[in-house]
């Protein structure tokens, strides 16, 4: 069974924190919650929405359709009511007509309570028992949100009691009752929380990073978490410091992390092709938002594939990575920390604002299978090394890594081409041994390149390729076309770049091509087309900013894979 449930109102009327609240408490009741957030660029009034799908399985595409809409402003009901289902109901003011309205005074009973700000509690305690939540739970989420402050704590817990009883009033809502939750100890989490556990994870000790919408929650969850993990963040004075200083980190030793949006990666090439030159790895996170420039501050896109792609000057090997769903923000970013030092090579993690933003109800994440070791030389091993070459020649292109201060021998990089120990070169044979010494770690890289998931065989079939937060969406969607006799293959990788021989072959056998990405130049077509060496049959995109949904997708797609 699933309820969809939207909350709707302007900016400052507590919107956010009523999502949360309660796709914790589905959560804490052994159910699942996925929430998706849309908000204006704006701290207080416009429109927003939080929309919540509840159920006893766990879904997190992106659906359109609701079931209990709560109004905190009349607009809300003329402008975000569309997707209702026939069943619906509109929780509103008794004012503010609706057909479907089941209307009560959420301002009313706020004030009564003792504060118009408990809005959103009340809220939360006329859909609690709604689907079948239990009060205790609600009642003790309210003391740990405001734990320490007893009289908020007390008019909360007012506001709890008026919305139990307003609900209590509402006829005919047995429909909305989840079922008994099974499971507990889930957690629910935004993707940011989970790209920044994933850092951790990783062995990250130092970031640095200047805030820019959507990234900003991973730099300010780690700041939070610090001093318990012994981790060093800091709040650069812009993006040009921010990445210099992950340079600097990454030199001496440290695993090191920067994430910015496209706007803001664009003051980071310079210093990102300072990492390509001195061969340092760091792991770079772009919550990717619309462009161009400022674009759409608060929405989703993503169209910077290509620019991190072909960022900064020359050529330099690089890896691009993209979870696509909030436990991979986690398991994805853990990795991009490995592959940064084992390739000594720029990671970048491509994540978007829908998955930034949103939060769902996942299993603990398991740190399992995530590598630990770490690929500094060891002191024993520099010891024993009669001279250090930083830039020593090899085959694969990968040379031995020490850190400055680990043994007696000098480490020594240098922004201009440099010898095999570091040192600044004009010589035209030694620039080129040092280009090819790159050329040769690009094609190692390469060779490491994760293949991509792909639903079944190939071969003469339709195949949808997608990537990042829509895979969900894309799954779902699928899903049902499959249960109307219209099935197609679905490819979504992780690794993006270099890209692996297992992708190119899938793109090369399928019979059409379907693309789906939030991107006005569909970057994921242009490297298909470049690489695979054939164009995609058909793009779906969106050029709006809002996420893909599923009513959306079931349709675009079915005509395509007809």
């Amino acid at each position: 069974m699933e309820v969809n449930v939207r909350l709707a109102g302007a900016a400052g009327q507590g919107l956010q924190t009523t999502a949360d609240l309660l796709g914790q408490a589905v959560t804490r009741s052994g159910l699942y919650a996925y929430c998706y957030n849309d908000v204006e660029s704006r701290i207080r009034g416009g429109l927003n929405f939080s929309h919540l799908r509840l159920s006893d399985k766990p879904l997190s595409g992106v659906s359109r359709r609701i079931d209990l809409l709560v109004a905190q402003t009349e607009a809300v009901i003329g402008q975000l009511s569309g997707g209702l289902s026939a069943e619906g109901l509109v929780l509103t003011q008794e004012d503010w007509p609706h057909p479907q309205a089941a209307p009560f005074n959420l301002a009313g009973l706020a004030e009564a309570a003792g504060s118009e700000k408990t809005a959103g509690v009340v809220a939360l305690a006329v859909l609690a028992p709604l689907l079948g939540l239990e009060r205790a739970l609600i009642e003790d989420q309210v003391r740990q949100a405001f734990a320490g402050q007893e009289k908020l704590i007390e008019i909360n817990l007012k506001a709890v009691e008026a919305g139990w009883r307003a609900a209590g009033e509402l006829p005919g809502v047995e429909r909305f009752r989840l079922p008994a939750g099974r499971g507990r100890g889930r957690l629910y989490l935004t993707g940011a929380q989970a790209v920044a556990l994933g850092a951790v994870a990783g062995g990250c000790g130092f970031m640095s990073a200047y805030p820019m919408s959507p990234s900003t929650g991973i730099i300010t969850n780690l700041a939070a978490w610090a001093e318990e993990i012994g981790l060093l963040t800091e709040q650069a004075e812009d993006e040009v410091a921010a990445i210099n200083m992950v340079a600097g980190a990454a030199y001496a030793g440290a695993r090191a992390m920067t994430a910015t949006s496209g706007g803001g990666f664009c003051l980071m090439t310079e210093g990102v092709s300072l990492l390509g030159q001195i061969e340092v790895g760091s792991v770079i996170v772009i919550a990717q938002r619309p462009g161009p420039a400022t674009g759409f501050p608060t929405r989703q896109a993503q169209g910077d594939l290509n620019l991190v792609r072909h960022a900064g000057q020359g050529f330099f090997p690089r890896i691009i990575l993209a979870p696509r769903s909030i436990p991979e923000c986690f398991s994805v970013t853990a990795w991009a920390f490995d592959l940064a030092e084992r390739f000594q090579v720029p990671v970048f993690v491509l994540t978007d604002q829908l998955l930034q933003d949103s939060s769902l109800t996942v299993e603990p994440f398991s740190v399992e299978g995530l590598p630990r070791e770490r690929h500094f030389l060891k002191r024993a091993e520099l010891e024993g090394l009669k001279e250090y070459r930083r830039y020593a020649l090899t085959e694969s292109g990968l040379s031995p890594l020490a850190a400055p201060g680990a043994s007696r021998h000098l480490v020594v990089v240098d922004s201009d081409e440099h010898d095999e120990r570091g040192h600044i070169n004009e010589r035209a044979d030694i620039g080129e041994q040092m280009s090819r010494k790159r050329l040769a770690k690009a094609g190692t890289v390469a060779a490491a390149a994760w293949a991509p998931e792909v639903s079944g065989q190939v071969e003469g079939r339709p195949l949808v390729v997608s990537w990042g937060s829509s895979q969900a969406t894309v799954k779902e969607a699928l899903a049902r076309l499959a249960v109307q006799g219209r099935p197609a293959i679905h490819l979504s990788p992780t690794w993006l770049w270099p890209p692996s021989p297992a992708f190119i072959e899938a793109v090369r056998e399928a019979s059409r091509v379907i693309v789906v990405e939030s991107s006005v130049g569909c970057e994921m077509s242009r490297l298909i087309r470049e690489q695979a060496l054939r164009p995609a049959d058909a793009e779906i995109v969106r050029l709006d900013g809002r996420p893909f949904n599923l009513a959306e997708l079931e349709q675009r797609l079915g005509e395509e894979v007809a």
